[in-house]
């Protein structure tokens, strides 16, 4: 391999070393734009390279050079979670606000189903009441028309032995005169 303009050939393992990283680093970060794209965040990409300008990705586990800060890909794949879990500040408080509502309506709405529970419990008693009122007198009448059928059989039975006494008399005794039933108004009485 012939080596490039510039370069000596006693550090040509350390630059063929250094293309490779650069290589990996490249596939690495087309991947992860092509993965962005996918998603649909390529503004977190940009908002990611703009806040690490300097870090370089170096893939396989060969450092490029020793640094504490993470990978570009850490960082993004933690800002892309980061940006699933968290909301905006004014989308926070407008649902916090919808919320203070919502506990709002919500005790007002338990407070009239405690007042509606207690009407309702009162008129189940009034229920109650009148149930066991409506059940007595039921039963008074009841007995009341029993009283009353049994005092209107009693006096048809004495209707009837009075009848039948009437008839009996009727066929025992001999056909009355006239005479005898009504006085004559002229006369001075049997002689």
């Amino acid at each position: 391999m012939a080596t490039p303009l510039g370069w000596s050939k006693a550090g040509s393992g350390s630059v063929c070393l250094a293309f490779d990283q650069l290589r990996d680093v490249i596939e690495s970060q087309e991947e992860l734009i092509h993965q962005l794209r996918n998603v649909g965040l390529s503004l977190i990409l940009l908002r990611a390279l703009s806040c690490y300008p300097l870090l370089v990705l170096v893939p396989r586990g060969r450092p490029f050079y020793s640094s504490p800060r993470p990978s570009l890909s850490q960082a993004l794949l933690q800002m892309v979670l980061q940006d699933e879990n968290f909301v905006s500040k004014e989308e926070f408080q407008a649902v916090e606000k919808k919320l203070v509502e919502e506990k709002a309506a919500h005790a007002k709405t338990k407070v009239l189903l405690a007042k509606e529970e207690e009407k309702l419990q009162f008129a189940l008693g009034e229920v109650e009441v009148l149930s066991k009122q409506l059940e007595k007198e039921k039963l008074a009448f009841e007995k009341a028309l029993s009283s009353v059928k049994s005092k209107v059989l009693q006096e048809s039975s004495k209707k009837d032995q009075l009848i039948t006494k009437c008839n009996a008399f009727g066929q025992d005794c001999p056909p009355l005169s006239k005479d005898l039933l009504l006085p004559s108004c002229g006369s001075s009485g049997p002689e």
